[in-house]
């Protein structure tokens, strides 16, 4: 059940906080609380309170998109958060339109009947899921327009009384003051106005001795109207964007991959295995340490456009953009990043292998991702010299690769210390 008229900081909006403080993730869920109550007991750290968090997370996901916003967080598997980059042209613009329909709707709302403005806000009362809501007769009102009650799934029932107010000017301390005073001490308040709140209203309204009251100014009213239907009309159109993930060679598709964008691209690949490109500097390069260089690259979500052109001035032997291009999905291949709306994005297990530069981190994905990553290490497990192993890569490759694919895989299993 949604209460109309909840005001102040979300959780939600203190999750994004946190995350900009960070780097904009990915964080585990389990260091977010930290960061939310870094005061409390570790025991608070629980799956009950991993879970909320992450249902309060998937609540505002699903608020925004209804509200024709795009979700702020990317959510892994339950496990870990990042903010999502922002949009590409064609969503930016689908946002800044749904905006300025937003902003006409409220328009309209200003130049409708008082009567008629009442009765709306009634009808949105009962659509967010309040009980018993009722318009009050013009002459007997007290100064209240509407009655409802809020349930909480019927274990409490709030008595609501609203003022609702087709205004363009802003909402003084005297609104708050006066519905306050006509509450009965059971009751808590609620403002609706097609306008905004001056500031001691606002602050009127946070006081804690009194009956709450709260506020509803032009804005939430517009988002809470197009959330449930009110006064806008939704279509639908599909909306393409390159496969990246099947472009760097994962072409074995799990049969239990879902659709759910609530997952990341990354999380949803189940048993696809990924070839791997040349990492700038060829053969003599250390895999690591260009890893994390190219990771780096992604902390700030840049457009995949814009990491092209930071990966060829940090790689200036990369002269091409499409070479490059090819070259960064090692990145993809080894579930460290991801590209989302055209722009390259770090994973929970980049973030943790940019942090920590630890190669045992890589060790269990580059087994579990890479084609022949497996059979490459069974082939040469009995070999006694770096030539031996090289010549059985060359003379009898695993099924699928081709000798030169499976020496590459030799020199990353090599350098991740998972063949002596």
């Amino acid at each position: 059940m949604t209460e109309l008229g909840q005001s102040g900081e979300t959780l939600a909006d203190r999750v994004e906080r946190v995350l900009r403080k960070r780097q904009l993730g990915p964080l585990s869920v389990s260091e977010l609380i930290k960061e939310l109550a870094p005061d409390e007991d570790a025991a608070a750290t629980t799956l009950a309170a991993e879970h909320q968090l992450v249902q309060a997370l998937r609540e505002d996901e699903l608020r925004r998109t209804a509200r024709g916003k795009r979700p702020r967080f990317g959510i892994t598997d339950g496990e870990s958060v990042r903010l999502r980059p922002p949009g590409n042209p064609a969503e930016a613009a689908v946002e800044q339109w749904n905006e300025k329909v937003k902003q006409d709707l409220l328009e309209q709302l200003r130049e409708c009947d008082p009567i008629v403005f009442e009765h709306i806000v009634a009808q949105l009362l009962i659509a967010i899921g309040y009980e018993e809501v009722r318009v009050t007769k013009r002459s007997n009102d007290g100064g209240i327009d509407v009655h409802a009650i809020l349930s909480a799934r019927g274990v409490t029932r709030v008595p609501t009384a609203l003022q609702v107010k087709r205004w363009r000017k802003a909402v003084g301390r005297p609104e708050v003051q006066r519905l306050r005073g006509s509450l009965k001490s059971t009751q808590q308040g609620v403002i609706v106005t097609t306008s905004h709140f001056a500031g001691p209203a606002i602050e009127d309204a946070a006081r804690q001795d009194g009956n709450p009251v709260h506020l509803i100014d032009g804005r939430m009213l517009a988002d809470l109207m197009a959330e449930h239907g009110f006064g806008v009309q939704t279509s639908r159109v599909a909306f393409f964007s390159l496969d990246e993930q099947l472009l760097t060679g994962g072409l074995h598709a799990s049969p239990s991959a879902t659709d759910d964008d609530q997952v990341s691209p990354a999380a949803r690949q189940g048993g696809q295995k990924f070839f791997l490109a040349q990492l700038p500097g060829g053969r003599s390069a250390d895999y690591l340490s260009t890893l994390a260089t190219m990771a780096s690259l992604a902390e700030a979500q840049p457009g995949l456009d814009d990491y092209i052109a930071l990966f060829q001035k940090q790689f200036p032997s990369i002269t091409r953009a499409d070479e490059a291009r090819r070259r960064m999905r090692v990145l993809l291949s080894l579930g460290l990043a991801e590209i989302e709306s055209d722009h390259v994005t770090l994973t929970f297990r980049g973030r943790r292998f940019l942090d920590a530069r630890d190669p045992r981190l890589l060790g269990d994905a580059f087994l579990s991702r890479i084609a022949g990553a497996v059979e490459v290490r069974d082939l040469v497990s009995g070999a006694v010299s770096e030539s031996d192993r090289r010549r059985l890569i060359r003379d009898d490759p695993p099924a699928g690769l081709s000798s030169t694919q499976a020496a590459l895989v030799l020199r990353w299993l090599t350098q991740l210390g998972l063949v002596k």
